[in-house]
């Protein structure tokens, strides 16, 4: 018999506990209606379990024009050039012919016994083969579902797959922490810039209608910035939004594009990627 003077917090786990959702938004709805006796970040990680299994992997992964990555036929002093710059762990590593395929991933700790040589006559003279250090990629497709990715990195113990689209060329990358970060929120580490955003856009000294923006920036941000309404469905970046309009050209730097009454020109780049970008008002 259930004692109607016992708190309403024990009501609603009694309520709750002797309830049989039958779908999953039924679930869903009985944890939103938990927040009176759980706390809001428990609440929020079970939301994020939860919405796993309808998010695609496209939605969390980290687009290609976004991408640190490298060629099987760089030099080493290029590959540690990147290693050291980027702070990250796995590179994605590119075919040397074919410009949309991922060959391998290399690992930054396969590297670390050609850093005792840095600045030193004897690193200049070292080869590598990337080929003898790279570990075997993990292809996934760009419509499968978080959760069966999560379920993939646990089995093979990877921590990086390759996300590809429907006709197998590349679209970017997902890491075991992206999709840690859709239960539990933004992961920071040692290496994260807290004021990151204050970098992505900053005005061109002695202009007032012209600004030096970092590749990466999200869209979402730059339209928040300046009351723009650039899309951001097929692309998340500034970077993947020029490239999507200039399409395959050969040489990045100086090229430029005119969107909904701005211009936007490619200050620096290199082979593969976009660096900074010239935004002006017209």
């Amino acid at each position: 018999m259930h004692d109607d003077n016992s708190p309403s917090w024990k009501r609603g786990l009694r309520k709750w506990l002797h309830t049989a959702p039958e779908t999953r938004d039924e679930l869903l709805k009985l944890v939103q209606e938990s927040r009176q006796f759980l706390e809001d970040d428990t609440v929020a990680m079970l939301e994020g379990v939860l919405d796993l299994p309808a998010t695609k992997i496209r939605e969390v992964m980290t687009p290609r024009t976004a991408l640190v990555s490298l060629r099987e036929d760089d030099e080493l002093l290029d590959i540690l050039q990147a290693l050291i710059e980027s702070a990250h762990s796995r590179f994605p590593v590119f075919s040397a012919e074919q410009n949309d395929t991922v060959v391998g991933v290399l690992l930054a700790k396969d590297l670390l016994p050609f850093l005792t040589h840095l600045n030193t006559p004897q690193l200049n003279s070292q080869k590598v083969d990337i080929a003898t250090l790279m570990r075997q990629p993990l292809f996934v497709p760009e419509s499968a579902r978080s959760d069966q990715v999560l379920r993939m990195l646990r089995t093979t113990q990877t921590h990086l797959a390759i996300v590809v689209d429907e006709h197998g060329t590349t679209s970017g990358i997902v890491t075991l922490e992206d999709i840690l970060e859709e239960i539990v929120g933004e992961i920071e580490d040692e290496h994260d810039d807290g004021d990151q955003q204050a970098s992505w856009i900053k005005p061109l000294d002695g202009s007032d209608n012209t600004w030096i923006v970092q590749a990466l920036t999200p869209i979402e941000f730059f339209n928040e910035q300046f009351n723009s309404h650039f899309s951001d469905d097929e692309v998340e970046t500034m970077a993947g939004l020029i490239l999507q309009e200039l399409g395959l050209v050969s040489d990045l730097v100086g090229q430029s594009v005119e969107l909904d009454g701005w211009r936007f020109q490619i200050i620096e780049a290199d082979a593969r990627s976009i660096q900074l970008i010239e935004a002006k008002k017209l």
